[in-house]
């Protein structure tokens, strides 16, 4: 069997499947990773730390701009011509920031690496939690004949006939669905009139697929009375 075979046999095996939006601030993982990483190069090489602040500085800054600012796709082609351009200025005139001045001077103070490692330890396991809460507490779950919504930690849950809601998906932000994995924000709409809007839903195209498929079959029980 070919993998498009193998591969359309396990699209049609689909019977549910399960979704759910990341938690508020996971934008903001590269920056925890970026420290905890630093705190573990600065354990085994001490004499490297003074100039860490600036790395995690900088990259938290960048952080900061995606979460604040939306960058659409034309946002993004303007942003690096502008990028490009500047570093082709600076590199043509020479220009140099004193980062390192700064430091030496005491303007900008270098951090431990202990305080690197436990800012980026503390904030990966808060979103780890953050995560597996939202993935047992709070979710959707899409059959081709009914949407659930599962919520509260007693499990409470509400159900809606799927066959004519509308999907709809937004990516508002390039960076912030590269950094969340391909996510978006997605807008079910039921029957009924009743909006879901989940955002940072990750993988939201492939997700968006899956539910069209299994929205396109509709389960029809037969029964025949004796």
């Amino acid at each position: 069997m070919s993998k498009k075979n193998k591969k359309d046999e396990k699209e049609k095996s689909i019977q549910k499947i399960k979704f759910v939006g990341l938690p508020k601030g996971s934008i903001l993982w590269p920056t925890a990773a970026t420290s905890l990483i630093l705190g573990i190069v600065g354990f085994i090489f001490p004499d490297a730390v003074s100039s860490f602040s600036i790395i995690f500085l900088s990259v938290f800054t960048i952080n900061l701009l995606i979460l604040f600012f939306d960058f659409s796709r034309g946002a993004v082609v303007g942003l690096i011509g502008l990028v490009v351009a500047s570093i082709s200025l600076a590199y043509s005139f020479d220009i140099k920031l004193p980062f390192q001045n700064l430091i030496d001077h005491g303007i900008i103070g270098g951090a431990s690496s202990e305080f690197f490692a436990l800012y980026g330890i503390v904030f990966l396991i808060l979103l780890f939690f953050a995560i597996v809460f939202k993935r047992s507490f709070d979710y959707f779950e899409l059959s081709s004949n009914e949407l659930i919504r599962k919520f509260g930690i007693l499990g409470d849950s509400q159900r809606y006939n799927a066959p004519n809601i509308q999907i709809k998906k937004h990516i508002n932000d390039v960076f912030e669905s590269i950094l969340l994995f391909g996510a978006g924000d997605l807008i079910i709409i039921t029957t009924k009139g009743q909006e879901f809007h989940i955002n940072n839903v990750p993988r939201i195209n492939r997700l968006e697929k899956k539910m069209t498929k299994i929205l396109s079959r509709l389960d029809v029980e037969i029964r025949t009375d004796n």
